[in-house]
């Protein structure tokens, strides 16, 4: 029967009675009891439960709980209790505390307490409640990938450990106070000195392995914990008083503070493996010297301590010692960065970056930042006053190399290193020439931040694993990642030859290099002085984007080619993926030439569509007059006033200027008249006729004086045919073999 008492004082427990009272929904719950204490409104409930035949916890069908709402505050969260006599103990997500009045505590929420409050209806505790039951009887009120239950709460003061294995020895690094509050950390042992220090002593035993369970009382004494210790398989004080023994302890005894870090490994069954450790440290209010005098150990005489003749810790009164339980936190490595990241790599990946301007520096920080790394950054500039605006170097890293300086801020970031720089300019490393060669050799992945064609040229003649190229568009907007596959089927030069190819033809790119001549801030003197304006915040976005792309591309091995453009009006930002060409490639001596498999693809598809008629157009693409090579990715169609006919083509000439004026100012001149091709009908070989050598004479006679390559190209039923010649580095022919389907 319903005990009757006034209204409660708390608002969500009078939203809770009123939902059972008077809910016209059946509330699945009944309101046995309405209670009120000075601190607490504490309501009765039975819960009816909608449970599976078999059940991996014996919950039952019906289960009794109380609610214990704060009177005067519902700033703080009720307590929930199972008033169940034989509830079974120790199971996850419950508090091994029988003495709290009523029963088991319950751990009914892990959200904190003010977010979860302002939408907290009292059928919605009623229901969160049962759906807490339903699940533990299910046996899934633990997911499998969250992280193991404490075994007990923290304190307030904050304990920072090194990262890596949970595992001493660790010394006193150094401290902090902010208020009432303390912060210690602790370092590994790395000198003489370091071991030396004499102002803290730490007691770090590794306790056994234990099934997380329960939330047990945290210990407030020595005795509660060594009560806890011995309930887990280790006796404490007698461990502690070997300890204290050592001569190590009883050097300068008094004085010195002792810390009690305690390591308990975890795991999740009882034979599953060892998962993360839990560690509890505690602090005590005396020396060391005094702690083995409470302990009947040790005793002190003129500042000496020694080991007490007969000593018997069975004797000392451990409830009297107290102690302060501290939180204790573990500082990040990069693998415990890639758990808080969401990033499912298991390792480090070795990455290499060319540049540390205002991408290549925030780009590696937020990788790193996830856990992705370490890096080798490879740059030859000097950190400018402009520089701070948008990249990671600061003001007081103005005068010192880029790369040195990002490395530095890299190292700052996790508790472990392995960031290196190499502050040189990639075509002119000198003494670096061995460190820049062992670095490309050996990063994963190889990127270029540097926005040069020059470097990305370079960088894709390299004996690197795999390159990738990321780049800002000429305002500032759109963002740019070009990768390789990991076989480097396709190399970076070429998948930058189709994405100016892209940019010209591709609705959804229109525009993309229309700034490129935009006007620029000048920040020194010298003619070649210049930065573009661009918003930190734009920056920050897209570098996020890249960091984001770069992670996806560890995993994706395609060759790929994406364009993000972002609007800087609205922030909308607009994903654009263009498929990437297989190319053929024909080399010979000092020259190569390249031809996509899309301009193969057009020349056939043209071919097919002329009948019997010969057809044809000019070739478009780029080049490169360092390294003599010629990236084919366009085939123009015929103009309409060309000549056609089964046994010969002459090419028109309306409108084609001015279409190939339009493609090159599109690619921002990067796209160029490369020659020209046409077809032979079907019994013809694709190979030049007496007509077609002087076509190519013609070819010659006017594009080599201009210091251009020229290339012909003749598209047959069975195979392509190509010549190309180029000044003083020569001719040369290759045959492409059609693919038939």
């Amino acid at each position: 029967m319903i005990q009757r008492y006034e209204a409660p004082r708390s608002r969500l427990a009078r939203s809770v009675v009123q939902y059972l009272r008077e809910s016209q929904i059946h509330p699945y719950a009944n309101l046995t009891g309405v209670d009120r204490t000075d601190i607490y409104d504490v309501l009765d409930i039975e819960l009816e439960l909608e449970l599976d035949q078999r059940r991996q916890v014996p919950i039952r069908s019906r289960e009794p709980i109380r609610i214990g709402f704060m009177a005067s505050d519902d700033g703080w969260p009720p307590q929930v209790l199972s008033t169940r006599a034989d509830f079974p103990v120790g199971m996850v997500h419950t508090n091994l505390d029988r003495d709290v009045d009523g029963g088991l505590t319950l751990c009914i929420w892990e959200e904190g307490w003010a977010d979860l409050a302002s939408n907290l209806t009292g059928q919605t505790l009623i229901e969160r409640i049962r759906a807490w039951f339903t699940a533990m009887a299910a046996g899934t009120i633990h997911d499998a990938d969250q992280f193991l239950e404490p075994l007990i709460h923290p304190g307030s003061n904050t304990l920072i450990i090194p990262s890596g294995r949970i595992q001493g020895p660790w010394s006193f690094d150094w401290i902090s106070r902010q208020g009432r509050c303390i912060t210690l950390s602790m370092c590994r042992l790395k000198s003489d000195e370091t071991a030396k220090s004499h102002d803290v002593a730490v007691y770090s035993p590794c306790l056994p392995s234990q099934v997380h369970r329960g939330l047990s009382r945290t210990p407030y004494d020595l005795g509660a914990l060594q009560r806890l210790c011995v309930d887990l398989g280790f006796n404490l004080a007698e461990d502690l008083a070997t300890w204290l023994l050592s001569a190590e302890q009883l050097l300068q005894a008094a004085d010195r503070l002792p810390i009690l870090i305690l390591t308990v490994p975890k795991r999740r069954t009882d034979d599953g493996a060892n998962e993360q450790p839990e560690v509890w440290c505690y602090t005590l209010g005396e020396t060391v010297a005094e702690l083995g005098e409470r302990l009947g150990v040790t005793i002190t005489e003129a500042g000496v301590t020694t080991a007490k003749l007969f000593g018997d810790i069975s004797q000392a009164d451990l409830s009297s010692i107290r102690m302060d339980p501290w939180r204790v936190v573990q500082r990040l490595d990069r693998s415990a960065a890639r758990g808080f990241s969401g990033s499912s790599h298991t390792q480090d990946i070795p990455l290499l970056g060319i540049g540390a301007g205002a991408i290549g520096s925030n780009v590696a920080m937020i990788a790193t930042r996830s856990g992705l790394g370490p890096w080798v950054l490879v740059d030859a500039d000097l950190t400018l006053p402009h520089n701070t605006v948008r990249q990671v170097q600061k003001n007081d890293a103005i005068g010192w190399n880029k790369a040195q300086v990002l490395q530095h801020e890299l190292d700052s970031v996790l508790d472990d290193d392995g960031n290196a720089s190499i502050p040189v300019d990639v075509f002119f490393p000198g003494t670096h020439a061995a460190a820049l060669d062992n670095a490309l050799r050996d990063a994963a992945i190889a990127i270029d931040f540097s926005a040069s064609p020059a470097v990305l040229g370079w960088l894709s003649d390299q004996p690197v694993n795999r390159a990738v190229s990321a780049f800002f568009g000429p305002d500032g907007s759109d963002l740019v990642v070009l990768s390789e596959d990991s076989p480097r089927d396709i190399k970076i030069d070429e998948i930058e030859a189709q994405y100016f190819w892209a940019v010209a033809t591709e609705i959804p790119l229109k525009d993309h290099l229309v700034a490129a001549r935009m006007d620029r801030i000048r920040y020194a003197n010298a003619c070649q002085d210049l930065s573009r304006p661009l918003p930190p915040w734009q920056t920050q976005t897209l570098c996020g984007l890249a960091a984001g792309r770069l992670a996806q591309l560890i995993d994706d091995t395609e060759a790929s080619f994406r364009v993000w453009r972002l609007e800087p009006g609205s922030g909308a930002v607009d994903s654009v993926c263009v498929a990437v060409q297989p190319v053929h490639r024909i080399q010979t001596g000092d020259m190569r030439v390249t031809i996509s498999d899309d301009v193969v693809r057009t020349m056939r598809a043209q071919r097919q569509q002329s009948g019997r008629n010969e057809t044809g157009g000019v070739l478009l693409g780029t080049y490169d007059l360092v390294r003599n090579v010629v990236h084919i990715v366009g085939a123009l169609s015929s103009p309409p006033d060309s000549k056609q006919a089964p046994t010969y083509f002459i090419r028109g000439i309306k409108d084609l200027k001015p279409r190939i004026e339009r493609l090159a100012d599109a690619s921002a001149g990067r796209l160029h008249y490369i020659g020209e091709w046409h077809s032979h009908p079907g019994g013809v070989p694709a190979r030049p006729s007496a007509d077609d050598e002087q076509v190519y004479a013609h070819l010659k006679t006017h594009m080599e004086p201009a210091g251009a390559p020229f290339v012909m190209a003749i598209c047959g039923e069975r195979d392509s045919w190509l010549r190309a010649g180029w000044q003083e580095r020569g001719t040369l022919e290759g045959v492409i073999a059609h693919e038939h389907k």
